[in-house]
């Protein structure tokens, strides 16, 4: 980590499409399933050399099994978050009886994640955008994902050293569309709202929410998710960046916390 710790200001980075360049998902049901299903083949093929043999299509069905059961315990989906590596554990234990370490989870899901995933880049501009604003704020990331594998894409990139905390929605059980999300993340670096900036490009999540708590937001308009936020725009935010022009992110983030 090099982040600036003795800073009293905090940016808080969503990560996916704001710093990183991955596939969308499919809407398409079956398209989807089919790109889970080539990570879950990569998945059964390395849970081999713990002497585990069973199909990708079943291995699904028992983690989803796990995955419902967490939704069905009260919890609603527009608001919690299931965390992979759990239930993936929940299932080895359970079903297979074997336990490995949160390490070994982590790699065993990177290779369902990197099977299934296609692309991962940075957008331009973004390793020598982080590594400025690293020498003057404490960077956190504030990300709906799942960490067992974005921590490792962090690293596979070279930027988890930029980042001296981690906030990721499997970690706390809480997607981004509740406010309890960036509570949990401001405990998380100590901070008070009015001291830290949210960036990112979902403008419903990554701005209007953190707004309501007192934290400054950053829109990054990237024009393959901003179509998504039409009708919560009235006007372009006074804060707002294109994607195309990062490398502007320390000027606005400037205006922000002296504006």
């Amino acid at each position: 980590m090099t982040g600036n710790l003795e800073s009293d200001k905090v940016i808080f980075f969503d990560l996916y499409q704001t710093l990183l360049d991955v596939k969308i998902s499919s809407t398409d049901p079956v398209i989807k399933l089919n790109e889970e299903l080539v990570g879950w083949e990569a998945f059964v093929v390395a849970l081999k050399k713990y002497g585990i043999t069973v199909a990708a299509n079943d291995f699904l069905k028992l983690y989803e099994k796990r995955r419902d059961d967490f939704y069905a315990a009260n919890r609603d989906k527009k608001i919690h978050h299931h965390n992979m590596q759990a239930l993936v554990a929940e299932v080895l234990e359970k079903d297979f009886n074997i336990q490995r370490s949160p390490e070994e989870l982590s790699n065993l899901i990177y290779v369902y994640r990197i099977a299934s995933r296609g692309r991962l880049r940075l957008y331009p501009g973004v390793f020598h955008t982080l590594s400025a604003l690293a020498k003057e704020y404490i960077l956190s990331t504030a990300s709906h994902t799942q960490g067992s594998f974005t921590q490792l894409e962090l690293r596979e990139l070279d930027i988890e050293k930029l980042f001296s905390y981690f906030v990721y929605s499997s970690d706390i059980g809480l997607r981004k569309e509740s406010p309890d999300f960036y509570k949990h993340a401001l405990k998380v670096v100590g901070k008070k709202a009015e001291d830290c900036v949210m960036v990112g490009d979902n403008y419903d999540v990554d701005v209007l929410v953190p707004r309501k708590l007192g934290i400054k937001a950053i829109w990054v308009k990237n024009p393959v998710t901003s179509d998504r936020y039409l009708d919560l725009l009235a006007e372009e935010p006074k804060y707002m960046i294109n994607l195309q022009e990062f490398y502007k992110l320390p000027e606005v983030i400037g205006c922000v916390f002296n504006g």
